[in-house]
């Protein structure tokens, strides 16, 4: 495995707690499935508001604390494994959601098999399971344009991402953001579910019973999109920390 440029400054707890987290994420994800190969990426935000992000060349499950790049909204590299470079796709998605949304510390996107499958169809994700209804009022659809850019795409991106915490990116993949890793890993956990349980229930060819209308708006309007970052942050990230530790150890190194 490549091996990281040395991390600056070396003492940030910070610094250092937020590349591990990400890295325990580049591993539950890999274990989940939700790879593809050494595409798709996630980032987080740190103090300084340049980010973290993974290297292209890597595999999810090769992924470790020390192994994460860093740069700026600028498209400065700062930090990089030797031997590794830049995704330019990457750093179009990523700078367009940490740039255009303050509230956003970081953002995770997906090729998944079953997130693309629901993206090509034409009425997106489907309130067909409690995860979805927990979350469909939340997701933002972005054309699909090719290979993401950082030119007017970027612009595009975010004005169709809104203030939505979700986006199905239409013939290409899911995006998820939070306020933490917790939460941007806790949505993206919930959409990828949700877009599974879509596939199965729609590979059955039966008729599908569908929630009320009524039922989904007032889903929608109990569980406002802010109900996850405490979830996430107190009970369910600690929990897939744990997981990570047991499945995928070393990703803190």
């Amino acid at each position: 495995m490549a091996t990281a440029a040395k991390i600056e400054p070396a003492g940030d707890e910070v610094v250092s707690r937020m590349r591990c987290e990400l890295a325990a994420a580049f591993r539950l994800a890999a274990y989940f499935g939700w790879d593809d190969h050494i595409a798709t990426h996630m980032s987080a935000r740190l103090p300084d508001d340049t980010f973290l992000l993974n290297p292209f060349g890597m595999l999810f499950e090769e992924v470790s604390a020390s192994t994460l790049m860093r740069m700026d909204l600028e498209g400065n590299v700062l930090e990089i494994p030797d031997g590794c470079m830049l995704n330019p796709a990457a750093f179009a998605v990523h700078s367009a959601v940490l740039d255009g949304r303050a509230d956003a510390n970081c953002a995770i996107h997906f090729h998944s098999r079953d997130g693309v499958a629901v993206s090509a169809l034409k009425e997106g994700l489907l309130p067909l399971s409690q995860n979805a209804l927990n979350i469909c009022n939340d997701v933002a659809y972005h054309d699909y344009e090719g290979v993401v850019s950082a030119g007017d795409e970027k612009e595009r991106l975010q004005a169709d991402l809104g203030d939505k915490h979700l986006m199905i990116l239409r013939n290409h993949g899911t995006l998820a953001l939070g306020r933490s890793i917790a939460s941007a890993f806790y949505r993206i956990y919930a959409l990828e579910w949700a877009c599974t349980a879509q596939v199965r229930t729609l590979s059955m060819g039966r008729e599908l019973e569908l929630p009320s209308p009524e039922l989904v708006e007032s889903i929608a309007q109990s569980m406002p999109p802010s109900w996850v970052d405490g979830f996430a942050e107190d009970r369910f990230w600690p929990a897939m920390l744990r997981k990570a530790e047991r499945v995928c150890p070393g990703f803190d190194a």
